[in-house]
């Protein structure tokens, strides 16, 4: 009982990551063509971040993005 709890926790997470996602990237295109390089690049490290989570919770289902991509 406690794995599904993990795996649905899991699932939650990940749904969050792709909203944040999703909302760093809006970010990201409002501050393209700005003169700001250091908000920029915060907002690419956040997304980098995130992507990280993203990755090692996916790699407990067995899905490597590495994969996807070929």
């Amino acid at each position: 009982m406690e794995e599904v709890e993990i795996l649905n926790d899991n699932i939650v997470r990940v749904a969050d990551l792709l909203e944040q996602i999703q909302d760093v990237n809006r970010m990201i295109e409002l501050h393209q063509g700005d003169d700001d390089l250091l908000m920029h690049r915060q907002y690419q490290h956040r997304k980098a971040q995130f992507l990280f989570e993203l990755n090692k919770i996916l790699e407990g289902f067995k899905i490597h993005v590495a994969d996807m991509a070929a």
